[in-house]
């Protein structure tokens, strides 16, 4: 990107800071905005910032964001609180999304999409886990029961990760279906990443909470070297799984949780920087998200998408 794309998007930024209270209780969600204001300085309106879908520096922000981000959001649930008030996140998680992934999936077989069987699960699965940022009026509101924000705020913690190993999967038996290698070596290489993604996640998470821990309380350990050993946690998570043939992905999310519950006492950080840093990626990835993928998108939009959009 140029100076030039660095400036609006620095100073859109910094607008958005100043009127986000006003913003906060409204249908106007910061992803919503910040996809929007993507849209309008991309190459589809104002032309200001040059960004396109094969950018490595789209491809790596987009990652390092969701790594961060799944391993944030897992480090905060609380697995005590889930188990004390577990009756609405279980039933939302267990039974809730695999219907919605179902319901997905017939209404993509039903449209004219020239969906396989596999795509439209596929497809299916990456929209079930809807995240509550995006309807954050909803979970915020006063109006409605703490009780129902809990269940929401718990869910999407969880979903994410959740779904993460059904979408592999999927993915790996469309790639079959459409000329790639034969069924049973898919099937083994996604039960492979998802099996050493967890399995790498797992220890990771735990032998690195317990070496913060024992730092920690021996004084070996500055309290500014917190976040930076906890970002590099999450990182060593993703490389470590790919690096034995597991998913990096599938890999951050189950560290974070193995992680947030060991050291449960000292995840100040993570608090902080998923409102904070971790935000500010997600935005940045909404806003690339406008101007990069949607100008692509509009030409090859039709009403059956448009019609399984609303169904979603």
């Amino acid at each position: 990107m140029e100076n030039e794309s660095f400036v609006v998007i620095a100073a859109g930024v910094v607008l958005f800071a100043l009127i986000s209270g006003r913003l906060r209780d409204s249908v106007l969600t910061p992803p919503l905005v910040f996809t929007g204001f993507g849209l309008l300085i991309g190459q589809a309106v104002l032309g200001i910032a040059d960004l396109h879908v094969g950018d490595s520096f789209i491809h790596g922000l987009a990652e390092v964001t969701l790594i961060l981000v799944l391993f944030s959001d897992a480090a905060r649930i609380d697995l005590k609180q889930v188990r004390a008030d577990h009756d609405l996140p279980v039933r939302m998680l267990l039974v809730g999304t695999p219907l919605v992934i179902l319901a997905g999936l017939a209404a993509g077989l039903a449209l004219p999409l020239q969906l396989g069987l596999w795509e439209a699960a596929l497809l299916a699965a990456i929209l079930a886990p809807t995240d509550a940022a995006l309807g954050q009026s909803v979970v915020s509101s006063a109006a409605v029961p703490a009780r129902i924000r809990q269940a929401l705020n718990i869910e999407s913690g969880l979903n994410d990760g959740i779904v993460l190993p059904v979408v592999l999967f999927f993915a790996s038996m469309a790639s079959a279906a459409t000329g790639g290698p034969d069924g049973p070596s898919w099937l083994m290489f996604s039960l492979t990443q998802i099996g050493l993604g967890l399995l790498a996640g797992l220890v990771i998470g735990r032998v690195a909470g317990w070496l913060m821990d024992r730092a920690a309380i021996r004084g070996w350990m500055a309290d500014s070297f917190e976040g930076a050993a906890i970002l590099g946690v999450a990182l060593l998570a993703y490389s470590g799984a790919e690096l034995i043939g597991g998913n990096g992905f599938i890999a951050a999310f189950v560290c974070g949780l193995a992680f947030g519950n060991w050291v449960r006492g000292r995840c100040r950080f993570v608090f902080e920087f998923a409102e904070a840093e971790g935000q500010l990626l997600v935005l940045l990835t909404f806003l690339i998200f406008g101007a990069a993928v949607l100008p692509e998108a509009f030409g090859h939009i039709t009403w059956a998408m448009v019609l399984y959009s609303a169904l979603s």
